[in-house]
């Protein structure tokens, strides 16, 4: 019975024994019956248990009725990442201390691990995950569906931008999900990225496009752009026509997040042009769009903004579109702010910059060997083994050093 549910969870709560509170109202063993729901029960006993314990039955059974519909609002608001709405419904589910001893509890630290998603705690996220499975052995349908789409989004995040290992974990964990039980098309965009990290871009487009469907069905406006943004990233084509349309396409986006007020994803998609045109060597319109991204990052000392900051740098020492002694005060901003994030990779594409730049050769091409490649492989980060294998390749092939290629191309793609 709920009531007896609410009456344990208030007695434990005040640190009240059976026999404290049915004193003078029933025997322990009657409370006992009452709080498992094993017995019949006068309506009078819980008035009297409710008094002794300081609450209002009534208003205590009302709140619970409406947890499930709380939580389906809940998990609403997170999809479409309506900010002041998550914060206020958590503030009423958390005004709900019994929550965590209903049948409900398992749904709600599972969105609370969503919360932590929303809030980039992936730490506290990945802790609430493995807590539910260690607290809860029996989850229903929806329950397990959700699970698999917290974890996939787990993986796809630790490590977006190198572990395939990670990807590919995302992907078996996110087509476990049975759409008809879970009923969230969102996880067609998760999924969606998860392929695109690990460049498959068929699938990518695919579950990407299934996804842009689903938020223009339900007016997630933001999220339709970043569905388009992950699509428009699986276009690999430098024809000029289609590049010309594809540049086009990035504006309108851009000029949708204008209109929203959306500065993060605007910051996305001006750093995603800026690659293009990076691949295209036009050095000084990524150098652009890369400058224009980090001024809309909100927080300047985030590995979000050294990314960019990075890719800005890039572009300018291959570019040499800034005077020598500027372009190395940038780069010891950049060095500074690599090294009190804790990021070793960025602190070895910093130093590579300022070698090249310095265009010392020999010591950029000994570092690669010595300190950069080595790292890269052992993080398993594909992307810069493949960026800068190829160009250790073409430096050996320029050198006759002949040997050091073919040994370097049984482990790079080239």
């Amino acid at each position: 019975m709920l009531e007896g549910e609410i009456i344990k969870f208030y007695r434990e709560k005040m640190g009240l024994t059976q026999a404290m509170l049915g004193e003078g109202i029933c025997t322990t063993t009657h409370v006992s019956k009452i709080e498992r729901g094993k017995t019949a029960y006068s309506p009078d006993i819980i008035t009297l248990f409710s008094e002794r314990l300081g609450i209002d039955i009534h208003q205590e059974i009302q709140s619970f009725h409406l947890i499930e519909n709380l939580l389906n609002q809940w998990h609403d608001a997170l999809i479409m990442k309506k900010g002041q709405q998550i914060e206020a419904l958590k503030t009423e589910l958390d005004q709900m201390p019994f929550i965590a001893y209903t049948q409900y509890a398992a749904h709600y630290f599972l969105l609370k691990a969503r919360y932590y998603f929303h809030h980039q705690n992936l730490e506290l996220a990945f802790q609430t995950i493995n807590d539910v499975q260690k607290d809860f052995s029996e989850l229903s349908a929806f329950e397990k569906n959700l699970l698999y789409h917290l974890q996939g989004m787990y993986y796809i995040q630790i490590n977006a931008s190198s572990s395939n290992e990670d990807h590919q974990k995302a992907i078996q964990i996110l087509k476990k999900i049975n759409i008809d039980e879970y009923r969230n098309e969102e996880y067609y965009y998760h999924l969606g990225i998860a392929y695109h990290y690990g460049k498959s871009k068929i699938l990518a487009y695919k579950y990407t496009e299934l996804a842009l469907a689903y938020f223009k069905r339900t007016n997630n406006y933001l999220l339709a752009i970043s569905a388009e943004t992950v699509m428009l990233l699986q276009y690999g084509s430098e024809v000029e026509m289609d590049f010309i349309e594809t540049v086009k396409r990035y504006t309108d986006l851009i000029h949708n997040c204008e209109i929203l007020g959306a500065r993060d994803r605007k910051a996305i998609l001006l750093n995603n042009l800026g690659v293009k045109y990076f691949k295209r060597q036009e050095y000084d319109k990524a150098q652009e769009y890369f400058e224009k991204s980090m001024n809309e990052t909100e927080n300047q000392q985030s590995i979000v903004y050294l990314r960019r900051l990075c890719n800005y740098l890039e572009a300018s020492t291959e570019g040499a579109l800034l005077q020598k002694d500027i372009l190395i005060k940038k780069l010891k901003i950049g060095a500074a702010l690599a090294k009190m994030l804790k990021s070793p990779v960025h602190t070895i594409l910093i130093k590579l910059f300022k070698l090249k730049a310095e265009k010392n050769d020999s010591k950029y091409y000994q570092f690669l060997v010595d300190e950069a490649l080595p790292y890269f492989y052992s993080t398993n980060n594909n992307f810069y083994i493949e960026q800068y294998g190829k160009q250790l390749y073409l430096y050996y092939i320029e050198t006759n050093q002949y040997q050091k290629a073919t040994e370097l191309a049984q482990s790079v793609i080239v």
